[in-house]
């Protein structure tokens, strides 16, 4: 019997089977310009029949000047992130507001976005309602939960000496940012969201960016003190976690602190079968298909075969999501990703 896109992504999430195989797509802007002009007419998101609909709130009211913290000219976010784009506005150089922070009362004294307001969350449960109405089910992103946004505000060496020489200085930034995802989590969640997406990329392709005991004792329970203020909220909200490269030693923390959905599991650095065959019980898993290797620098034929390896690893018995392990970029042959669309048809099937 055919699901709706809300009930075949929430059954593979509970890790159970679905009709057929949900998907998910994230693409560069770039690469949705060029099918624009060469899928003329069509609605991408109805063509490659995309399950999921995302949410977010409203833009803040506060125009904060972060101009004072940097030495030159750059855009800035509502977190105060200094950012210097390339010519194709996909890439950017980071500057540090707080890099020169010598004390506890510069960061308290620091102007930090008002997530924690109210209205920043008015017309999301409108959103949300809609979207359920037209079968859908409903994501937010607070993926760059804490130690993405802690290190862009003070750099990523000095948040490692701050944990190491200087701990008051790196719970300051670590717990204000925090409490501003966890207010965000509870707002979204009791909105009615299906899925809370929230995680950092802590992993390189080698392997963790620090130790586990590290991330246990610095990034698990502000983690999941954002879990548990969304599920507080909403019992019914699942959790999805995402962190790039290999974080396979990771898995059982994020287990522990209340994650259920595990992405992208990046073909080129994780065993995909072993993880699902260790935590298949445990864990429903996201995407997996390989941005790095197959889909930019195979053949429309390589590109069919790893479709069909990566569902035979991740979906053989449900429990997953598919997609790519990160945006489509522009180095991806039209013909692969038409490829990876027609073999997710072919093969998705249950």
């Amino acid at each position: 019997m055919s699901m709706t896109s809300r009930e075949r992504v929430l059954t593979a999430c509970h890790r159970e089977k679905p009709d057929r195989l949900p998907r998910d797509l994230w693409m560069e802007h770039g690469v949705v310009q060029d099918l624009q002009e060469r899928l003329p007419g069509e609605d991408l998101v109805k063509y490659f029949r995309v399950d999921i609909r995302g949410v977010g709130g409203a833009p803040s009211r506060l125009q904060t000047d972060f101009s004072g913290y940097f030495d030159r000219p750059m855009e800035w976010d509502e977190w105060g992130r200094g950012r210097v784009w390339d010519d194709k506005r996909h890439y950017a150089e980071y500057s540090y507001p707080l890099q020169n922070a010598k004390c506890l009362t510069e960061i308290e004294d620091y102007p930090w976005p008002d997530l924690n307001e109210g209205y920043r969350y008015e017309g999301v449960a409108e959103s949300v309602k809609r979207h359920h109405e037209q079968g859908f089910p409903v994501v937010v992103g607070l993926a760059e939960t804490v130690f993405e946004i802690a290190w862009q505000l003070r750099s990523m060496d000095l948040l490692f000496e701050d944990m190491r020489f200087r701990p008051e200085m790196a719970a300051a930034v670590m717990d204000r940012v925090t409490e501003r995802k966890a207010y965000a989590a509870a707002k979204f969640a009791e909105a009615g969201v299906d899925i809370v997406q929230v995680g950092d990329d802590v992993a390189m392709q080698t392997g963790l960016m620090m130790s586990r005991a590290t991330w246990r004792e610095w990034f698990g329970p502000r983690l999941q003190r954002v879990i548990r203020a969304a599920q507080d909220a909403n019992p019914e909200a699942m959790i999805w976690y995402h962190s790039d490269g290999d974080i396979t030693d990771l898995i059982p923390d994020l287990i522990d602190v209340g994650v259920e959905i595990l992405n992208p599991l990046q073909p080129e650095c994780m065993d995909q079968a072993w993880v699902k065959r260790e935590y298949g019980d445990r864990l429903a898993f996201w995407a997996g298909l390989g941005v790095q290797s197959v889909l930019p620098f195979g053949t429309p034929d390589d590109v069919r075969r790893h479709v069909k390896q990566v569902m035979d690893n991740l979906g053989r018995d449900g429990g997953f999501v598919i997609g790519p392990s990160h945006v489509l970029e522009r180095d991806i042959p039209f013909e692969n990703i038409l490829a990876m669309k027609e073999a997710i048809d072919e093969f998705g099937e249950y």
